[in-house]
């Protein structure tokens, strides 16, 4: 469950977030950053975000090698920009909070997802593929996907105003309702069909 929530809103939310703030909002994130503004370098790293973000929602609701390579990406793109973080600290002194906070969820994201795969490997479940275990699985992916729309979008418009928790939290709220919504009427849904085969 903690693995399916980490990919939908680490990696997915904080990858599209990542691109919205790159592609729309460069200055201000280059700011943020402490580096120079106007650097097309800016919109690479929107597109590398977009990549993460959209490999995190799509690996919600996958079981297989997608998501190790999703994992993989995600610890090789958040070590690669800490590395670079931490380089500039260590040349230029420049401790501004975009060049160093967010290297805390750089490293924290993939030690977690890494530990908990693990984790879930060595204590594999007999009933993890089980139709009941598989259903619930699926109710959680709406959830976990507009949670992490939500949050995306909320920190992206946050971030434009200036008010960027508000906006996060009342993005991750309207996310997870519409998501429960979906949910519910997707059991509704599977509860009806199995009325009918019966």
């Amino acid at each position: 469950m903690f693995i399916i929530y980490l990919l939908a809103i680490s990696v997915g939310a904080n990858g599209l977030s990542g691109a919205f703030g790159h592609l729309f909002l460069s200055d201000l994130v280059a700011e943020g950053v402490g580096w120079p503004t106007g650097s097309p370098f800016q919109l690479e790293m929107g597109f590398a975000n977009l990549v993460i973000g959209v490999l995190g929602l799509l690996a919600v609701g996958r079981r297989d090698g997608f998501r190790t390579a999703t994992i993989l990406a995600t610890t090789i793109i958040g070590l690669g920009a800490t590395g670079v973080h931490l380089l500039d600290i260590a040349a230029t002194g420049n401790l501004a909070p975009g060049n160093t906070i967010q290297n805390v969820g750089n490293l924290l994201d993939p030690i977690l997802l890494i530990g908990l795969t693990w984790l879930a490997s060595r204590t594999a479940d007999p009933d993890a593929e089980s139709p009941a275990f598989l259903r619930w699985q699926l109710r959680q992916q709406p959830i976990a996907g507009l949670a992490a729309a939500g949050v995306g979008i909320g920190f992206g418009i946050g971030f434009a105003v200036a008010a960027p928790l508000l906006w996060t939290l009342v993005g991750a709220l309207v996310g997870v309702g519409i998501g429960i919504v979906i949910s519910k009427r997707t059991a509704q849904g599977q509860d009806d069909m199995a009325v009918e085969r019966r």
